[in-house]
């Protein structure tokens, strides 16, 4: 993807963090709102995507507020370390979009179509922890 091309939509995904207590990130997210029912269903790769980093244990999404709320063990990992390694995750996905478009646009299942492209991301995502 071209690099303007990537600032530009990176721009666009604004986080803010909103709350910060011991094990508890809350992570303000504009365009969660505007995400359409159906698609809430794929949030489980969000969540599977983001618990890979050792020591987050679990997510609630509230779409109404957009508001996403990132429950993890202070012991294995710090709010600094999660929100770094949700930004890797923006910046792969727009790294690999022009690879995956092609993957979704096809005929299909939806489903069928987002599970490819997880377990095609996956390892991506375990090989960039290394440098986080």
């Amino acid at each position: 993807m071209l690099g303007i091309k990537k600032q530009l939509i990176k721009s666009m995904i604004k986080l803010e963090v909103v709350g910060n207590a011991p094990g508890k990130l809350q992570i303000y997210v504009a365009q969660i709102k505007k995400i359409e029912n159906e698609y809430k269903h794929y949030q489980v790769y969000a969540e599977h995507a983001i618990e890979l980093l050792k020591g987050v244990q679990d997510l609630d999404v509230d779409y109404m507020k957009g508001i996403v709320t990132i429950n993890y063990d202070q012991n294995q990992v710090n709010a600094q370390r999660i929100y770094k390694w949700i930004q890797m995750m923006i910046d792969m996905g727009l790294d690999y979009y022009d690879e995956f478009k092609p993957m979704w646009e096809a005929d299909g299942d939806d489903d069928q179509k987002v599970e490819a492209i997880w377990q095609q991301i996956k390892p991506i995502l375990i090989s960039a922890m290394a440098k986080l």
